[in-house]
């Protein structure tokens, strides 16, 4: 059965709906940052090309016999984000031209920077 973050950390992904102190272990992303509004910068769809790419290329590299020391059978976790808005303490949704971001998705911890 392949490993699934969301299912196996659920503390991480699913968290309660009330706030609590969660103690997040160290984890391996593939990253992207960028600039601009998600909904129609070029950046933030290379982006997201780069980051999906990437991942299924590392969870696939099994059938090319190719698989990284350590490998697995995962589910490639969700994508997830950091927004900010330059100079502010929130962000400012009123101007999306504006978002800085990174993009990122978790890599199992097999996957090094060599990978």
């Amino acid at each position: 059965m392949p490993v699934d973050f969301k299912k196996t950390e659920k503390e991480l992904y699913h968290p309660k709906t009330t706030p609590a102190i969660v103690n997040v272990p160290e984890m391996t992303f593939i990253a992207v940052d960028g600039k601009g509004d998600p909904n129609t910068s070029e950046a933030y769809k290379t982006a997201l090309e780069i980051l999906y790419g990437l991942s299924y290329a590392i969870k696939m590299s099994k059938m090319s016999g190719s698989a990284p020391e350590g490998y697995y059978e995962y589910v490639v976790p969700p994508l997830e984000g950091l927004w900010w808005t330059p100079g502010k303490g929130v962000v400012d949704y009123s101007n999306k031209d504006k978002f800085c971001w990174t993009s990122m998705i978790r890599q199992p911890e097999f996957v090094t920077p060599e990978v």
